[in-house]
């Protein structure tokens, strides 16, 4: 079989614990399991986050709301099975978010919280008590409150969540058990203060999986004119396996990469808080200037740079089979 040859080759060539030599045939199969990553379903998901009916993707809002739904029937289809581990009997993970810090037309009163969630999914592993987690948040600033103008977000992040669908969807198609659980997570509420990453973190923590986590964080998978992409270690020595993990992994598909150690300001950050192994994973933001659209409403998904966007995800996806299977 197809997965099985895979697991045998990922394990092998990716530094796991087995024999055997990576030969001609083999590579062939990490080619296919890149190959399978379809930028254009990629780039429909973007289209539809970034599009205007969804109105910037605020907190709370109703547009987010219809999101959400559209998000967990993604994950349902994928055939992932709900998180139990952190006591969810569904895909949400729900929390609550002060007004003030959501991006809302109509904020609530004060004294009223908006509820966020996360979407989260899982292919179980062969063990307990490791996981393997993708995470990318999906909220976006809503709309400028003094001009209306909308921020798409596409490469903040809806780069990022497109790719988290991408990879439930490839890996789950490979009909394989993997070594160490595999988790799909679409975080709500980042950009109004990290409220999702706080939430997945404290759940992890309650668990009592804080030293059998390893996460990889996607933030703006399609910006930027280099033709690099970045792993953001911290400077955490707990994240030096994951890190080898991306570098075998961008090293097999041809990709150059470059590490930085302080975290941009992603999710990852507040995951280092919790002592959780988190690097985060992008597209040429070592040059910040470059990111002419950042945050602004001319954030569309025709100025992303798609080739980029696929090789990151390409990465992440071995990178992530690679540490599931160690």
């Amino acid at each position: 079989m197809l997965a099985v040859a895979l697991i045998a080759l990922l394990t092998a060539g990716l530094g796991c614990n087995a024999s055997g030599t990576t030969g001609d045939g083999q590579s062939n199969q990490r080619n296919l399991l890149a190959e399978r990553v379809d930028p254009s379903r990629m780039m429909e998901r973007v289209e539809y986050l970034a599009g205007e009916e969804l109105a910037g993707r605020a907190t709370g809002s109703p547009q987010s709301a219809e999101l959400e739904n559209y998000l967990e029937e993604k994950l349902r289809q994928a055939g992932l099975e709900p998180v139990g581990e952190l006591g969810l009997g569904g895909f949400r993970q729900e929390f609550q978010v002060p007004p003030d810090r959501c991006f809302l037309e109509n904020p609530p009163p004060p004294d009223q919280a908006v509820t966020g969630a996360n979407l989260l999914g899982k292919i179980s592993g062969q063990t307990s008590g490791e996981m393997v987690i993708l995470t990318a948040n999906y909220d976006g600033l809503g709309k400028d409150a003094e001009t209306g103008a909308i921020y798409p977000g596409a490469d903040y992040n809806a780069s990022g969540a497109a790719a988290i669908l991408e990879l439930a969807t490839v890996i789950s198609s490979l009909g394989e058990i993997p070594g160490k659980t595999l988790v799909f997570a679409l975080l709500g509420g980042e950009e109004c203060g990290g409220y999702g990453s706080r939430a997945l973190a404290q759940s992890l923590e309650e668990a009592g999986l804080r030293d059998g986590v390893r996460i990889l964080n996607l933030e703006g998978l399609g910006g930027g004119e280099g033709d690099y992409m970045d792993v953001w270690d911290l400077n955490y020595r707990k994240n030096r396996p994951s890190v080898e993990a991306v570098e075998e992994s961008a090293d097999f598909l041809g990709v150059e990469l470059e590490l930085g150690g302080a975290d941009p300001g992603t999710s990852a950050g507040v995951f280092f808080m919790f002592h959780l192994a988190a690097v985060t994973l992008d597209w040429s933001w070592f040059e910040r200037d470059e990111h002419v659209h950042f945050h602004r409403s001319s954030d569309l998904p025709e100025t992303l740079n798609r080739d980029g966007m696929r090789k990151v995800t390409q990465v992440a996806g071995l990178a992530a089979w690679s540490l599931a299977n160690r």
